[in-house]
This record gives C-alpha cells, sequence and structure tokens, in this order.
C-alpha cells in the first residue's frame, strides 16, 4: 500500500521558516488558479524600508524579529480569500481578488503604509514599507501582472533612493559649507600678541561685547592711552608717526593675545582688555610705559585714562 503524505509535513514545506507565511512558488499557483477563473483583483507588493540598516545597526537576529512582526501585521490586514506570502528577503505579496478598482486599491495601500508609519515609536525600530500596486486588466497572467507590479516597485524605490541621495547630497554640501566657513573665519595667528584692528571693525567687537556681558558677566576696561610731550602737548608731526608706529607695537606685545586696539587718532591708542577691572589698569599701562619708554631719551610722557565695560542698556526700558 501507499501511503498517504504526511498534510502536517507538507504544509510545513509550503509555509516560509521564518515568517509563517506562504512560500512565493506556492502563492503563485494559488494565485494563478484564482486568476483563472476572476477578471478583476489587485496585487500588492511591499518591501520593508531599510532592511540593510537594520541588520547592519541591531543585528539579523533582530531584523529577523521585524520580518516576523511585519509578516503578524500584514496576516491581520487582509480578508481569508486574500494570499499572502514571503516573495523576498524583505518584500512581500498580496492578491486581494475583491479589490477591483484604483480606488478600493489606494486606501488598502494608504491603510497598509499609515499602519507601520505609526509604529515608529520611541524606543522602537522604526518600521516602514514602500507599498505598490496594480490592478489585473484583461489577458494578464500571474506573471504579466507580477512584473508590472514589480516594475513599479523598483521605480518607486529607485525615487526615494533618489531622494534619499538628493537629501544627502544637499546635507554634504552644508557639511561642505561649514568647512568652508570654518577656514574662512578662522584666524591663523602668527604672534601672540593683541588684536590690532581698524576703528569700525574695533567699535562691532566693542558692542559685541557690551551685549554680551550681561549674561556672562565677563569684565572688561576700556582704556585710552595718548602721547604727549614733556609739556602735555602733541608731539610733532615728525615725531609722531614713528613714536605712535613703536607704541603700536608695544601694545601688541603687552597685551594678552585675546584683547584688542585700535589707532584712534593721531596721537592716540583705544585699547579693550577683556577680564579686566579698573583696578588692574594702572598695572597693564605700566608695562606698555615701560617698553614705550625703555632707552628712550627724550621726554615724551604716555598718559591714560579709562572706564569699565558696563552691559547694553535698553533705551525703551530706560524711558
Amino acid at each position: 500500500m501507499n501511503e498517504k503524505p504526511d498534510k502536517g509535513k507538507q504544509n510545513e514545506e509550503e509555509r516560509d521558516q521564518l515568517t509563517g507565511l506562504l512560500k512565493k512558488d506556492m502563492a503563485e499557483i494559488q494565485i494563478a488558479s484564482k486568476m483563472r477563473g476572476k477578471r478583476g483583483g489587485t496585487l500588492f507588493l511591499c518591501d520593508v524600508d531599510h532592511m540593510k540598516q537594520i541588520n547592519e545597526r541591531y543585528g539579523h537576529q533582530t531584523g529577523d524579529e521585524c520580518l516576523k512582526q511585519v509578516a503578524q501585521i500584514l496576516s491581520y490586514m487582509i480578508r481569508s480569500n486574500d494570499i499572502l506570502s514571503r516573495c523576498g528577503g524583505d518584500e512581500f505579496m498580496i492578491l486581494m481578488p475583491e479589490c477591483q478598482d484604483m480606488e478600493t486599491a489606494q486606501e488598502i495601500g494608504r491603510r497598509i503604509q499609515e499602519r507601520f508609519y505609526a509604529g515608529k515609536e520611541k524606543d522602537r525600530i522604526p518600521l516602514s514599507l514602500t507599498v505598490v500596486w496594480e490592478l489585473r486588466k484583461m489577458g494578464d497572467t500571474y506573471q504579466k501582472l507580477f512584473q508590472r507590479t514589480w516594475e513599479k516597485l523598483e521605480r518607486q524605490k529607485g525615487i526615494l533612493d533618489i531622494e534619499k541621495a538628493k537629501s544627502r547630497k544637499k546635507k554634504e554640501h552644508y557639511i561642505t559649507d561649514v568647512k568652508r566657513i570654518q577656514e574662512e573665519l578662522t584666524e591663523q595667528i602668527q604672534k601672540q600678541e593683541a588684536y590690532c584692528q581698524d576703528y569700525e571693525t574695533f567699535k562691532g567687537i566693542y558692542r559685541f561685547l557690551e551685549r554680551g556681558i550681561a549674561r556672562s558677566g565677563q569684565k572688561a576696561c576700556v582704556i585710552l592711552l595718548t602721547v604727549v610731550d614733556g609739556k602735555g602737548k602733541s608731539p610733532l608731526p615728525h615725531e609722531k608717526d614713528v613714536l605712535m608706529k613703536q607704541l603700536g607695537k608695544d601694545i601688541g606685545i603687552t597685551l594678552r593675545i585675546g584683547d584688542v586696539y585700535t589707532r584712534y587718532s593721531s596721537s592716540q591708542y583705544l585699547l579693550l582688555v577683556i577680564d579686566t577691572t579698573e583696578e588692574k589698569v594702572d598695572r597693564i599701562v605700566e608695562r606698555i610705559r615701560e617698553r614705550f619708554l625703555d632707552g628712550r631719551q627724550g621726554e615724551d610722557v604716555l598718559i591714560h585714562h579709562c572706564y569699565e565695560l558696563q552691559s547694553a542698556r535698553n533705551e525703551k526700558a530706560m524711558g
């Protein structure tokens, strides 16, 4: 006697071991059979997005659990006469014989996508599907219908890949911009000296610092240095340029790298000294004076006046 085939074992052979869904070849047989007696129907293909990245980031075991979850959710969303199978590594196929118009197909496709989009929660692996569908046309065999739907999926995934590449390229472009900006703005310091700038730039730095004092609590002092002769008068024109050039060098060397100074007039320099109070100004000026007058035989004198920088005040608030 011939032994009857074990239905349980036969059923296991028809099913995908991981998801428990029909294998593709078995689904193809059932779909072809249904299509012989029906003129309508819609074939859906669902592709799990970013499966490669999920496997790389979380491991293949977690990736397998994701595929099981997708299979389970899809099985809850179909009717008893629909055919659901795993047709690839991360692709699923559904034939819905009763879905016979584009409006219904669009609504079903939208519900499938939204069901997985809603699953993007904190501390959960984000799962999303790309879903495409094709209605059966007159004369379609299963092979024709599947090929048309598969090409649509490839086009759709291609569009997503292009958009992703554009987004990545745009991000890389911004990163390039930031690097270029950093190179443009970063000063290549040649000497460990104070920052000498023209008066307008000095004024901008002053106002920027003035605005930030209220928040940072940082101290700063403005010092006006004036060169006069022994009688308290401005030096003679032919002497002044030499003296001011020398004084500028002495200021730059004496102040710290974060301080700023500028030529204010023909015989004056304006200094903005950071992290300093009025009590410390005399010592700073004395160091500059010693350097400036060192070895000189003339009667030139260096005098100074100063004030401590205050935080910027709002005129409306003052009124």
